[in-house]
């Protein structure tokens, strides 16, 4: 895919990708780098994420508004989509495409909210 659709963007270790409370509308997966993820205002700290991974899911599955803040731990790059984004790509293919890819966001929400659980059973 171009990055027309997905463009990649670099952040330095410290920089806020998104705050709870912002519109969810971006959709990040890591190509280098690792994020932490926190709930304030107490910063509990949810999971760390690295290359490979994925994140803000929620902006492709429901839109709303973030549910954690993710700060990057280091540098980092990602490669971000947007649901207009993957919208085009879905439009522009078969109608295959959709129902597999609604059912891997919907596995990596799912997986994700687990994990974010973890702390939160253990306190």
């Amino acid at each position: 895919m171009s990055e027309a659709y997905f463009p990649i963007q670099s952040y330095k270790a410290g920089d806020v990708l998104f705050s709870r409370g912002d519109a969810a509308h971006t959709f990040y997966m890591i190509e280098s780098g690792e994020v932490d993820l926190f709930v304030p205002p107490a910063n509990t700290f949810l999971v760390r994420l690295g290359a490979g991974e994925a994140f803000g899911e929620q902006a492709i599955l429901t839109g709303g508004v973030r549910g954690a803040t993710a700060i990057a731990v280091t540098d980092m790059v990602c490669i971000q989509m947007t649901a207009e984004s993957l919208q085009e790509i879905v439009q522009s293919q078969t109608s295959l495409i959709r129902p597999v890819l609604e059912g891997l966001f919907l596995q990596l929400y799912l997986q994700n909210s687990i994990r974010s659980a973890i702390p939160e059973l253990n306190s």
